[in-house]
């Protein structure tokens, strides 16, 4: 058990903490190997290693994704990210929308759910918070999307802000 604060944040990984479209035939077809070789197409939104910096100095972070979990942790440790706890796709027996992911997760790193803010950019990420207690904030890096929350397509500054006032500070 990791609890190192009263709260988490956890993220979903793909189109929201990285920006990985130019994976997405690769991965559907399931050649692993030219995917982490084309690990160098993905790219972070704007200000997301500062944007994690400033907020684990409020939460403890993990990454909740429907990817196997050796995917995303090699594509984190390519973009320099490194997290306590990465649940994914083989950690569990649903994935999102249904919560267990998110709930083990949150067993990981010792937080009680409505402690736990989801950040996703999809209605599956949203829907997969809600039945789990978590709070979900919605991102969009581009076009607005229609996800079941309003989503938040400024900056991780924006993100920050509302964490922020969701936790108390």
């Amino acid at each position: 058990m990791i609890k190192r604060s009263g709260w988490a944040v956890v993220f979903d990984l793909d189109e929201t903490l990285v920006l990985t479209s130019p994976l997405e035939s690769l991965r559907r077809w399931r050649k692993w190997k030219e995917v982490y070789a084309a690990f160098g197409q993905t790219r972070l939104p704007d200000g997301t290693l500062r944007f994690l910096e400033r907020i684990a100095e409020k939460a403890t972070l993990a990454v909740v994704t429907k990817a196997p979990r050796s995917y995303a942790e090699r594509l984190l440790a390519f973009h320099g990210i490194e997290l306590p706890v990465v649940v994914g796709y083989h950690d569990v027996k649903r994935v999102k929308p249904d919560p267990e992911a998110l709930l083990l997760a949150s067993q990981k790193l010792g937080i009680e759910p409505f402690h736990c803010i989801y950040v996703g950019d999809d209605e599956n990420d949203v829907q997969a918070a809600r039945s789990a207690g978590f709070t979900p904030i919605g991102v969009c890096w581009g076009e607005p999307l229609d996800i079941g929350v309003e989503p938040i397509c400024a900056s991780w500054d924006e993100v920050y802000n509302v964490i922020l006032e969701l936790i108390g500070e």
